[in-house]
């Protein structure tokens, strides 16, 4: 017998449109705001290049199939997908909506009419509202009020936080979804998402960025007070430091990705004292050799050449230095305050390199830890690891804000006579 669910429960499937792997989930809505796995599926990305699509039909296709699996695996069909993705330029963009109150006892109208005085703002040209955050209210000016509900002032203000991602990137992924018969739902930042599956509720707090280092890309997000404080991405991820062993060591792309997990390491301690002598190649494809190198032990390739590893990992170690080279960049250029001043976590497939966080602490001079996210279980399997941080922290957010509407939907058709109860009847199940 097919398994019935309350209105507003019913399966959900969110998508992880990375640059190496789609990774597709079909969770139910699980207790203490932890969905329950109902199916999964993996299916290697083609069509996508840097998190951005390069070739419309193969990412569609391919969308299909994961989905398809998914929905196979789990025992059922869905109609609508959540996405979660780097690309698009993401920013969060300020904004600050007001009415005013003429010192009255503030209501729930009010707080009502407030909200929608948030679809009054524009936003940037080129740019669509993902999600909207609430940062703040403020009365008269006086903010760091988290309910102004039975205050009074003469205005009342909302300050807010837009996530916004490019108009053709956005309206791309829809169309993706379309094509698959599929209606796209929430769309939310990879590391952002992250974040909610890595980092404790202090983490939060007290301010943390979280850094998605996945495959062409690497987002990053700030939390702070429990809020979403700024997003970023970066178009270099861990392809880019195969690509870079692959070219400099004239081997196939795969054999260059085995080389990395298997051989390569970024530890400080193996770094480098003996200088490389002359006729060594130094650059191509922005590549310049950082270090000199100084361990001995030597690596046989497939092709049969002989290498020390201290080669290798200074191939790797020159990569990842750019990257976080770009991050610091970023940060600067928004206005925010470097790295260091942070707590920082990092997570994604490609955190998984040997001596990431050692290298990274290194860098920025102050501790980093490596994140797995929270472990979604179902009746005979479970899933966690870094590759899924951005898919399972999607999933939670999508509980989260399900379940939050249906709590202003109770709060707002509340009352304790027979019409109140007939409303909020109606509203929650037709």
């Amino acid at each position: 017998m097919a398994t019935r669910y309350k209105a507003g429960k019913s399966p959900f499937a969110v998508i992880d449109l990375g640059s190496s792997r789609f990774a597709c989930l079909i969770a139910e809505f699980g207790p203490e705001a932890m969905p329950k796995l109902l199916g999964q599926a993996i299916h290697a990305a083609e069509g996508i290049k840097q998190g951005e699509i390069t070739d419309m039909a193969r990412f569609s296709t391919t969308l299909g199939r994961v989905v398809e699996s998914a929905e196979s695996n789990a025992g059922l069909t869905i109609d609508t997908i959540h996405i979660v993705t780097p690309a698009g330029q993401p920013r969060l963009l300020e904004q600050l909506a007001e009415i005013p109150i003429g010192n009255h006892v503030i209501n729930r109208r009010d707080i009502r009419r407030l909200a929608e005085k948030q679809h009054e703002h524009a936003g940037m040209p080129g740019f669509t509202v993902c999600q909207r955050q609430t940062r703040e209210y403020l009365i008269d000016g006086l903010g760091q009020i988290d309910n102004p509900l039975s205050m009074t002032g003469e205005r009342l203000q909302l300050a807010y936080h837009d996530l916004i991602i490019a108009q053709a990137s956005y309206n791309n992924l829809c169309e993706a979804a379309q094509q698959n018969h599929l209606k796209s739902a929430h769309v939310y930042h990879s590391a952002a998402a992250a974040g909610l599956a890595c980092l404790s509720a202090d983490e939060r707090e007290l301010g943390t960025m979280m850094i998605d280092f996945g495959g062409g890309t690497t987002s990053f997000a700030i939390y702070a007070e429990n809020k979403l404080l700024h997003v970023g991405s970066i178009r270099m991820g861990g392809q880019n430091i195969t690509r870079d062993i692959a070219k400099m060591l004239s081997i196939p792309t795969n054999d260059a990705e085995r080389l990395k997990a298997v051989e390569g390491s970024v530890l400080p301690e193996m770094a480098t004292s003996l200088a490389l002598g002359g006729g060594f190649p130094a650059n191509g494809d922005n590549f310049i050799l950082s270090k000199s190198l100084h361990e001995r032990d030597m690596l046989t390739l497939s092709s049969g050449q002989t290498i020390e590893r201290a080669f290798l990992n200074d191939i790797i170690r020159t990569r990842l230095e750019e990257i976080l080279e770009l991050i610091d960049q970023h940060l600067k250029g928004a206005g925010m305050r470097p790295a260091a001043a942070f707590n920082l976590a990092i997570t994604g497939g490609a955190s998984q390199l040997t001596g990431l966080s050692d290298f990274a602490s290194a860098y920025w001079g102050k501790p980093v830890s490596i994140k797995i996210p929270q472990t979604l279980f179902a009746h005979d399997s479970q899933i966690s690891g870094g590759s899924f941080a951005a898919a399972i922290g999607m999933a939670m957010f999508v509980q989260r804000l399900e379940e939050t509407r249906a709590e202003d939907v109770a709060t707002r058709y509340s009352g304790d006579g027979f019409g109140a109860r007939l409303r909020l009847w109606f509203k929650q199940n037709l």
